[in-house]
């Protein structure tokens, strides 16, 4: 491969970089079907231009997903993957949305993940202008931020249908200078709802039972259980209570369980459902409802082997020196994995704080990381 492509790379920065703007300033959560729909109508037309074809897969309660492809029919090669929704509601950007600075963009879903849409999308532009003959595809989902669950089995089935026979998966989602992400963990997210014995917080106090102090200790027994190694507890959304003077019959509360092993979220389940089943305050009584479920991307010998090849093309080309990370955060690539398609994750734009209003995008990374994956599906 010569410097032509990177050439050509280069002189797209600033069409990327304002598409890029275009579609940070549709600001829509995973719930938000209207405004996905609006931005999923702006990438559609994009790639069109770009002489891709893309195909519309509709949804009833998430937005659409797309599937652009180059080179359909042909022997399939590189498959890419990043997601349109954000976790950032309406307004919290500020107006506007989008603010770019030092060659900083800091707006919603910079990194996580519109900015992986653009690098994405001017790889498969820098493919085609080589003469890339193998079929190339890139799939845009829309509830990657709620753990997939909007899309229900007609989305599974979506990812069986559109990685079988892909040579590997490159998911560009949100990362930091020179990592690329080789294991994400699974999540489960349960609700644990408490039913006590309410009562007045003077004269019945010793006669009712409180299901804020069984949650309380529940929480406290469900954390301390948190290990490096196995699986993490995290206990939020707390709600409880009606008033100062009255002992809470009811109470609930978020459990947000993290594993890298699935055999670990398998065995954090049932720690969980032993939890709820034990009342620490005589009285009270509990159920568990699992609120969503992802399951781990687990590093394996494929994904290593991956990892390496990027790192020796990176070296090449002077893009860095890659850093392999073990992420805690889920994604779309460990359905790709559990299909039997080698996976690598976060190849997207560098930046920082996600998931805040803080969150920004490094405008070079956009060029700089599509010059990796170009070079990496040129040389695979």
């Amino acid at each position: 491969m010569d410097n032509e492509i990177f050439y050509f790379i280069d002189s797209k920065k600033e069409e990327y970089i304002e598409f890029l703007e275009n579609i940070c300033s549709f600001e829509a959560t995973a719930r938000d079907k209207t405004e996905l729909d609006r931005m999923a109508d702006f990438i559609e037309g994009f790639a069109k231009a770009k002489g891709f074809s893309v195909k519309r897969t509709k949804f009833s309660e998430c937005g659409d997903f797309l599937t652009i492809d180059l080179n359909e029919g042909q022997e399939k090669g590189s498959m890419f993957l990043a997601h349109m929704d954000t976790v950032h509601r309406k307004s919290l950007f500020g107006y506007p949305c989008v603010k770019i600075k030092n060659c900083r963009m800091t707006a919603p879903g910079a990194i996580d993940c519109k900015g992986g849409i653009a690098i994405a999308i001017l790889t498969m532009e820098a493919l085609q202008k080589c003469g890339y003959k193998k079929h190339t595809r890139l799939i845009l989902t829309s509830d990657e931020e709620i753990s997939n669950i909007l899309g229900g089995e007609k989305e599974k089935e979506f990812f069986r249908n559109s990685v079988k026979g892909f040579r590997y998966a490159l998911n560009c989602e949100t990362t930091r200078e020179n990592e690329v992400v080789v294991s994400r963990k699974g999540i489960l997210r349960k609700k644990i709802t408490i039913n006590g014995i309410g009562g007045h917080s003077g004269i019945d106090y010793f006669n009712a039972s409180s299901a804020v102090l069984e949650a309380s200790h529940k929480i406290v027994k469900l954390e301390s259980n948190s290990r490096e190694s196995g699986a993490t507890y995290n206990c939020s959304i707390i709600n409880g209570g009606s008033a100062g003077n009255c002992i809470p019959d009811k109470c609930s509360f978020t459990v947000d369980i993290r594993a890298r092993k699935q055999s670990d979220l398998k065995e954090a389940e049932k720690f969980v459902q032993e939890i709820a089943d034990t009342s620490f305050v005589a009285g009270t009584i509990s159920s568990v409802k699992t609120i969503s479920s992802r399951i781990p991307m687990e590093r394996n010998a494929d994904t290593d082997n991956l990892f390496n090849k990027f790192q020796k093309i990176s070296k090449k080309y002077g893009l860095g020196n890659l850093i392999p990370v073990e992420s805690g955060g889920g994604s779309d690539s460990a359905y790709t994995q559990a299909a039997g398609v080698p996976s690598l994750c976060g190849l997207g734009g560098e930046g920082d704080f996600c998931h805040t209003n803080k969150e920004y995008i490094e405008l070079d990374s956009i060029t700089k990381r599509a010059k990796l994956l170009t070079a990496f599906c040129l040389g695979f």
